[in-house]
């Protein structure tokens, strides 16, 4: 018994540890790819119509392939590894990056390269999380959380780094950390455990609050059943679309904002860090938050935080204001980012997991995203960069009112 123990326990710490290990670099990748892609295409001349233009084609793509990659994971589940899918992602966002640094001035090249990124590096994230699904479902244990926290972390002290480094050296320098990055997360990526069917049917750490091991047994559900069926996860889908377009309408060109405040890139970075920091205890207590709240609880209430903290963000005359406003974000992105693996698991059938986290990747980065930052450039360039931001304040308001529905609904 005590060797049983013993080897679960290091099956816990190795698994914990690899999953921290590729969530933490995903999210210095992610630092750059969203944090900096405003600078890096104002520095190459774009007006703020271009830049939306270019922003909201990828999140266009990132639309279209993550319902073919969502759909095509639950059907071969049995088949191919989920690491294999990420794998060959990864080496298509090497093969943008490297495009784009060396390319200047070039619209369609930038466009072209942005549509690469959203059919990559934004769809990797709901498969990292879909992962999780797939060890805890298959009985595996491990720390959800903690991973959550260590993304968190890195991408705090990536922002932080990269507003250093761009300061000094030049905002390619930022793309050659990407770069860098992609290769690391493709030797982790290829070295994770396997998450395959022969664990099915173990029984799951209760604390996980997994399900029942035999996710590889089911038949996956359409998406149509789903949107259905799961009327709690439906209205958390229309949530997400509204807080989400607020969020990004609100940061789109928060590097205006900072320059107009006196600022550069070293406190653009910080602010971008603060957010990362605001999330990290968030992550490692959200254990013992959920004891005393329910995940639909949570759920809602990372609207009312994000809209809070795209008030304050718009009302801040400094940067340092600017900074502390990003705390907000603990309650806010913290607990979506931390929560969204259970609301799903809770919400959505096993079978039907990396569905469930795809759609919401789709909704909340691909469709909120692609709206709000084609709106964002023709807003700004319209009517200038403090209407936008008060516009984005109203979007996220409408967001509280479906996180309400979501919360009342018994399905």
């Amino acid at each position: 018994m005590g060797r049983t123990v013993s080897a679960l326990s290091r099956s816990y710490v190795r698994l914990t540890g690899a999953y921290c290990l590729l969530q933490g670099v995903y999210w210095i990748i992610d630092a750059v790819a969203m944090s900096y892609a405003t600078p890096i295409l104002e520095a190459r001349g774009f007006s703020g119509t271009q830049i939306g233009v270019i922003s909201g084609g990828r999140f266009l793509s990132l639309m279209g392939f993550q319902f073919v990659l969502g759909t095509f994971a639950d059907r071969k589940a049995a088949r191919i590894p989920l690491k294999y899918i990420l794998s060959v992602l990864t080496v298509l966002a090497v093969f943008a990056s490297v495009l784009l640094l060396f390319s200047s001035d070039n619209f369609l090249i930038a466009f072209v390269v942005f549509l690469l990124f959203g059919a990559t590096i934004n769809c990797l994230l709901p498969l990292i999380e879909s992962l999780s699904i797939r060890y805890m479902d298959s009985g595996l244990t491990m720390n959800y959380p903690l991973s959550r926290a260590t993304g968190s972390l890195t991408y705090c002290l990536a922002c932080a780094l990269t507003g250093l480094m761009t300061e000094r050296w030049g905002l390619g320098s930022a793309i050659g950390l990407m770069i860098g990055m992609l290769l690391v997360f493709e030797l982790v990526n290829l070295r994770m455990p396997p998450e395959g069917s022969e664990n099915a049917g173990r029984s799951p750490d209760p604390k996980q609050g997994s399900g029942s091991g035999k996710r590889f047994l089911r038949k996956a559900h359409s998406t149509g059943w789903v949107l259905i069926h799961c009327r709690a996860y439906r209205w958390f889908l229309v949530e997400c679309f509204l807080i989400f377009a607020g969020y990004d309408l609100n940061m789109a060109f928060l590097i205006d904002k900072v320059r107009n405040a006196g600022g550069g890139n070293r406190e653009y970075g910080l602010i971008f860090a603060a957010v990362g920091l605001a999330e990290i205890p968030t992550a490692l207590l959200f254990h013992k938050i959920r004891r005393h709240l329910s995940i639909r609880t949570l759920m809602a209430g990372f609207g009312v935080f994000c809209t809070l903290r795209a008030l304050a963000t718009t009302g801040s005359g400094s940067c340092g204001l600017m900074m502390v406003s990003q705390l907000l974000d603990a309650p806010g992105m913290g607990v979506f980012y931390a929560g969204s693996v259970y609301f799903v698991m809770e919400t959505v059938p096993e079978e039907d997991s990396t569905k469930g986290m795809s759609l919401i990747n789709l909704i909340a980065v691909g469709a909120a995203n692609a709206v709000a930052y084609i709106l964002a450039g023709i807003l700004k360039d319209a009517f200038g960069l403090m209407p936008l931001m008060w516009i984005s304040c109203i979007v996220s308001t409408a967001g509280i009112f479906f996180g309400g529905l979501m919360w009342r609904s018994r399905q």
